[in-house]
């Protein structure tokens, strides 16, 4: 059956806005993402003594960090003694920390231009992602970046895509991050409320990178397949019941 209360999917977390479970979506062929495999989060830097031994009893093994250098050295990850994999897959595109406010003329449009460099310009990233994700006695496995928002974001619609979970849940789920890290900035927004755009989700900003998927890369599988390499029928096998 579908999930049909996606906010039952949030971990209890004290140190974090936005760490969640990617299972229990149904797929094309009825089959439903395994629970307790695949996480995804915005930053662990400020996690709790609880949080940790939460996360040791899962037992969580792999964390996949998307921040860059800048990034993690302002705060380092906190981590609980189960995990034995540590990776850093930086993704630049999505570090907005360093970016100058004042000389972007259109938020959005910035957003979603950063969202199509990270399909077309990340491919190795996006492909070591995947080969994480394959080996599968190093899961549970848990992937971030500082919001969890964007490169999580799009990181996990493509992991879904590659389930053949339906387009409809995978912006369900994306779209969850605008609800659990509402008040994450709300300090920021408002003092720049100018800056909500860039500190929340649009559906248009996924939409753009499917766009960019379907059009020049001939869709979703194409993509997966032959510039990411993904074995998504071996991956469906792993992660899929």
């Amino acid at each position: 059956m579908n999930k049909e209360n996606n906010s039952v999917c949030k971990l209890p977390m004290n140190g974090t806005y936005n760490m969640r479970d990617l299972g229990g979506y149904t797929n094309a062929f009825g089959k439903t993402v395994k629970y307790g495999k695949l996480f995804r989060s915005d930053d662990l830097t400020t996690l709790t003594s609880e949080d940790l031994d939460y996360l040791s009893r899962l037992p969580l093994r792999t964390v996949i960090d998307f921040r860059s250098k800048q990034e993690t050295k302002s705060g380092v990850d906190h981590l609980p003694q189960t995990v034995s994999r540590y990776i850093e897959l930086p993704i630049t595109a999505g570090d907005i920390s360093m970016l100058n406010f004042t000389n972007v003329e259109s938020p959005e449009e910035f957003m979603k231009s950063m969202y199509a460099n990270v399909i077309r310009n990340y491919q190795s990233t996006l492909k070591s992602f995947f080969e994480l994700l394959l080996d599968i006695k190093d899961t549970p496995l848990l992937f971030h970046c500082t919001a969890g928002k964007d490169r999580t974001g799009l990181a996990g619609a493509l992991f879904l895509s590659a389930m053949m979970v339906d387009r409809k849940e995978i912006m369900k789920d994306y779209m969850l991050s605008a609800e659990f890290l509402r008040d994450k900035y709300a300090h920021i927004v408002k003092r720049y409320p100018e800056l909500e755009v860039m500190l929340t989700v649009k559906e248009e900003y996924l939409l753009e990178a499917f766009r960019v998927i379907d059009e020049e890369f001939e869709g979703i599988e194409n993509y997966l397949v032959n510039f990411l390499n993904v074995d998504c029928a071996n991956l469906r096998l792993l992660y899929t019941e």
